[in-house]
C-alpha cells in the first residue's frame, strides 16, 4: 500500500505557538525541535524509558544527531510538550467522525500496600477502583475518547476516585461529538444532561438488572464497539507501558502521555486501512 503524501500534511508554522517558535537562543541549540521530538518517538517505539532509550540510541547510533547531555534532553522534551500536543491534535483531524467511544484506564503511581509512603504526584492522586482488573489502586485515571477504529482522539486526566461520568463534560469541550458509546460506568442521568446541554447522544451498556434493557442486537453492537477501545488500551499498555508512567512532575507526566498517544496515532496512520492490532505489534 502506498500512502499519498497529500494525506499527511502538518504545517509547523501552523501548530507551533509563537512563544516557542521565537524563543531566545533557539538557533544556538545543538538539537533542533524536530530532532528532539523524533528521538523521543524512536525511544517510545523501542518500548524503553526515556533515560535508557536515549542512552541506547546515543550508543548505537552516535552520528544520528548532535546529542546533548541526557538530563538536558529530558528538559528539552518537557519544554516541547505544547508542540507535541499540537501535532497530535492536528494529526487526529484526519481520524475524526461523528461516532466515538469513551472509556478510562488506571494510571498507577504506587502499589496499594506502598501508597501510604509514596510521594510521586501525591497532590494529583487518590485511591480508586478498577472494575476490569477488580483491584484497588493509588494513582490517577485517564479518560479517553476514540473513533470507531480505536484511534485515541483526546483524553482527560483526573484523580482515581473521579467518576467516569464526571469527565464526560470536559471531554465534550475538547471534541465535536454527536454519538458516544460507553460501558456500564456511564449509565445514569448523564445521558439526558449531555443530550440537553451538548446535543450528544450517549448509548451506554445497561446493567443486567435494568428495568429498560437495550434490544439484544443493539447491545451486541455496543459490546463489539467497546472491544475496540479495550484493545487500544491493551496495546498502549503492552507497547508503551502507559499505565506505569514514572514521572515525578506534572509536566513530565503530561509530556509522557502526549508522546505515547502521538506515537500510537502515527503508527495507526501509517497502517492506513490495515488493522491497528497488526500495525502496532511492530516490535
Amino acid at each position: 500500500m502506498i500512502l499519498s503524501p497529500t494525506l499527511f500534511i502538518i504545517q509547523p508554522n501552523k501548530v507551533v505557538p509563537q512563544t516557542i517558535k521565537n524563543r531566545k537562543n533557539k538557533e544556538r541549540a545543538k538539537m533542533s525541535d524536530p530532532e528532539v521530538i523524533s528521538i523521543y518517538l524512536l525511544i517510545e517505539c523501542k518500548g524503553k524509558s526515556i533515560n535508557s532509550g536515549y542512552s541506547s540510541l546515543k550508543s548505537d547510533f552516535p552520528e544520528l544527531v548532535n546529542y546533548v547531555e541526557r538530563s538536558r534532553f529530558n528538559r528539552l522534551v518537557n519544554s516541547l510538550m505544547t508542540i507535541i500536543s499540537a501535532i497530535r491534535q492536528e494529526l487526529n483531524k484526519y481520524n475524526d467522525n461523528q461516532y466515538k467511544i469513551v472509556d478510562s484506564f488506571p494510571l498507577i503511581n504506587n502499589k496499594f500496600g506502598r501508597a501510604h509512603f509514596g510521594k510521586r504526584l501525591r497532590e494529583f492522586s487518590s485511591y480508586g477502583y478498577c472494575a476490569s482488573k477488580k483491584e484497588t489502586y493509588y494513582g490517577m485515571k485517564v479518560h479517553v475518547v476514540t473513533n470507531l477504529d480505536g484511534n485515541p482522539l483526546d483524553y482527560v486526566l483526573t484523580k482515581a476516585n473521579v467518576d467516569d461520568r464526571d469527565a464526560l463534560f470536559e471531554l465534550s469541550n475538547l471534541l465535536n461529538i454527536d454519538v458516544l458509546f460507553g460501558d456500564k460506568g456511564y449509565v445514569g442521568n448523564i445521558s439526558e444532561e449531555l443530550k440537553n446541554e451538548k446535543n450528544i447522544k450517549l448509548y451506554a451498556l445497561k446493567r443486567s438488572n435494568s428495568k429498560n434493557p437495550l434490544p439484544p442486537k443493539f447491545r451486541n453492537m455496543i459490546s463489539k464497539l467497546r472491544r475496540r477501545i479495550e484493545t487500544t488500551f491493551y496495546q498502549l499498555n503492552e507497547c508503551f507501558n502507559i499505565e506505569r508512567i514514572r514521572s515525578n512532575s506534572k509536566i513530565g507526566l503530561q509530556t509522557s502521555l502526549e508522546i505515547k498517544f502521538l506515537c500510537f496515532n502515527i503508527i495507526a496512520f501509517i497502517g492506513g486501512h490495515t488493522r491497528i492490532s497488526k500495525t502496532i505489534n511492530f516490535n
